[in-house]
């Protein structure tokens, strides 16, 4: 096999569909927050808070990920995570990074408000678009683990306070009590009304139900991992009739646990079958991996080419929420 050609995947533009705000939040950042806030770190350098990262189970991840939820609370904090994130990806050859932000985690459970949120996040992407031209919107995600009532609140506050970087609602978060036992329609039907699109996180560790239930209930666009999909040719049928992408994260997918090891993960299958896949981080510091890491384990994994490599970049560019010049532009430079 061809050794991975990293400054080819570098050069070739790309967006990144599937990466969580507060899961971007570095070692250095999380010192840097915990210094301003006066609050005790889980470690006192880099090397411990990376340590501090690694974790053994679904549960322990989400208990460091609401650590770092409870470390952003001023705008200015929301906009030094999303100002260095686009920095990095930049480095990358990323030109647009679609923020999933967890808006029930900071509304619901950490009683913030969505306004000071949202001009924190635009304000740090629009110093780094100032620097690098990239392109960026945000999707707030509601979180299945909460009351439907409390989601739709949170909701209603996105939605009373409208801005354009805000181009869909997303659901993702602990899917326990499982999510098909509440009901959410509401919440996805009230941002459609305003002209959202929905995304949803369906399929990680569940099967293709998922996602059949986020097409139809919720009526996603797009499914963030899917990688459950294979389990049902109906629903392969689905994705792919109704051009619905896969925002697929394979280091995600090993460090939680959804696969049980590289030669086990559907990537493969998925792209063979032909379902449209993009690739993300999903949390890069909490899972040790960076976008390029992601298009590396497609190119071992899959088998891929150049030109392989390339498709991938396309999907991703076509399927995001970015302004069509924008996108038509981004693609022409793929050649």
């Amino acid at each position: 096999m061809k050794p991975f050609p990293v400054e080819y995947a570098r050069a070739l533009p790309k967006a990144e569909l599937h990466v969580h705000l507060e899961g971007t939040v570095a070692a250095l950042t999380l010192l840097d927050l915990a210094e301003r806030h006066g609050v005790e770190p889980p470690a006192l350098d880099l090397e411990g808070v990376d340590e501090w990262y690694q974790f053994d189970d679904f549960d322990q991840f989400i208990e460091r990920y609401f650590r770092i939820i409870g470390l952003l609370r001023e705008p200015d904090d929301f906009a030094m995570v999303a100002e260095r994130y686009l920095l990095e990806a930049h480095d990358q050859g990323v030109v647009h990074v679609e923020f999933h932000v967890s808006a029930t985690g900071h509304l619901v459970e950490s009683g913030h408000r969505w306004g000071p949120i949202q001009e924190g996040i635009v304000d740090g992407c629009e110093r780094a678009a100032a620097t690098t031209g990239m392109s960026y919107c945000l999707i707030p995600d509601i979180s299945p683990h909460l009351e439907a009532d409390d989601t739709f609140s949170a909701v209603q506050e996105v939605l009373a306070d409208p801005h354009p970087a805000v181009r869909a609602l997303g659901m993702g978060g602990p899917a326990r009590p499982h999510w098909w036992e509440k009901d959410f329609q509401p919440a996805f039907d009230a941002a459609r009304e305003q002209g959202l699109a929905v995304v949803a996180h369906a399929a990680e560790h569940g099967d293709a139900d998922e996602i059949r239930f986020a097409v139809e209930r919720f009526g996603a666009q797009r499914i963030q991992h899917g990688i459950g999909a294979m389990t049902d040719p109906e629903v392969v049928r689905m994705l792919i009739d109704n051009g619905i992408v896969c925002d697929v994260c394979p280091g995600s997918n090993l460090a939680l646990g959804a696969v049980p090891d590289a030669a086990s993960h559907p990537l493969p299958a998925m792209i063979d079958a032909g379902i449209t896949v993009s690739l993300g981080s999903d949390d890069p510091p909490l899972f040790q991996t960076t976008l390029l890491d992601e298009y590396e384990r497609a190119w071992d994994w899959c088998g891929l080419d150049e030109d392989g490599l390339v498709r991938l970049a396309k999907a991703s560019l076509e399927a995001s929420l970015a302004p069509a010049d924008d996108i038509a532009h981004w693609v022409s430079e793929l050649g």
